[in-house]
């Protein structure tokens, strides 16, 4: 049976390739919180690569040591990449830093290639697309689904900038695109797959909370979240519902909406909501004295 390479990412800076932690990690990419995406892309973009003897690959920057790759041990492989040992000047924004961390996935597949023996050339190609591209991170989640009557397909995709955002984009079946809604700040982790309820109404499922949650978007522009636990006034899921909102994790924020509630969840006596609902009045209190101050 053919086996493929199926997944790969750089999992930290370490000063020397062994598998201790934290405290041996160099900090060259605080501050740019999406200097990862130039190497996601290219992950995306060339895997899975036809590959018998690994199937995932944990690249690590080592600093000023030889770049190596070890056997793999059930189906994973580490791999180590000489990176300096002081933060290298032009690290000075996020671009240079996705070229920074590109280069260094790019000579983890290098180094991995030669050991076990896969086609580098589909990822020399990706490198390529990422750069040609802009380091832009962007990809479709699921299949398309085309409506009952045929007139429309629709498909979910990510883009990440400093936060993951996903869009749905309905395509007239001409090939024209109809319509663009901003629904979620999410991934595929949290994104099940959507389907047409009618002609005109697309459902899109939260899998990363239980209780059914769901987006409901329509044609004529409306989007709405549901979460049918909450609605049954359960005030567990209210708050839960209410935290989504506020903290904008998975949904659009909608601050106005959470505070009610987070009010009807702290009025039904859960501890929860009582001093989340605290927190939220004292820093009301702090930002009405202090306009300037942001919270």
């Amino acid at each position: 049976m053919t086996k493929y390479l199926r997944d790969a990412e750089i999992r930290g800076f370490l000063r020397e390739p062994t598998y201790e932690s934290d405290s041996n990690r160099i900090t060259y990419l605080t501050g740019c919180e999406n200097w990862f995406t130039g190497a996601a892309m290219y992950f995306r973009k060339a895997l899975p690569v036809q590959c018998s003897g690994v199937q995932k690959l944990n690249i690590y920057g080592c600093p000023n040591a030889e770049t190596s790759c070890d056997e793999s041990t059930l189906g994973i492989a580490h791999v180590w990449v000489n990176v300096p040992s002081i933060t290298p000047p032009s690290l000075h924004d996020c671009k240079s830093q996705q070229a920074f961390v590109l280069d260094l996935a790019h000579a983890g597949i290098v180094a991995a290639s030669k050991r076990f023996a896969f086609d580098v050339a589909v990822f020399d190609e990706a490198k390529l697309y990422v750069e040609e591209n802009d380091y832009r991170l962007i990809y479709q989640i699921g299949k398309s689904k085309a409506s009952p009557d045929r007139k429309y397909t629709a498909a979910v995709f990510c883009r990440f900038d400093n936060q993951y955002i996903s869009e749905l984009r309905v395509m007239k079946h001409d090939g024209n695109p109809e319509c663009v809604y901003h629904f979620a700040s999410g991934n595929e982790h949290s994104i099940g797959q959507l389907r047409w309820d009618g002609c005109d109404k697309i459902r899109i499922p939260l899998t990363a909370v239980t209780g059914d949650a769901h987006w409901n978007i329509f044609l004529d522009g409306r989007v709405r979240f549901v979460f049918p636990k909450s609605e049954t006034c359960d005030p567990h899921h209210q708050y839960q519902h209410a935290i989504l909102l506020l903290d904008g994790v998975f949904v659009v924020p909608d601050r106005i909406a959470g505070l009610d509630l987070l009010e009807r969840s702290a009025k039904a006596g859960y501890k929860h909501a009582i001093r989340r609902l605290q927190r939220e009045q004292q820093h009301q209190g702090i930002q009405a004295d202090h306009p300037d101050v942001r919270l």
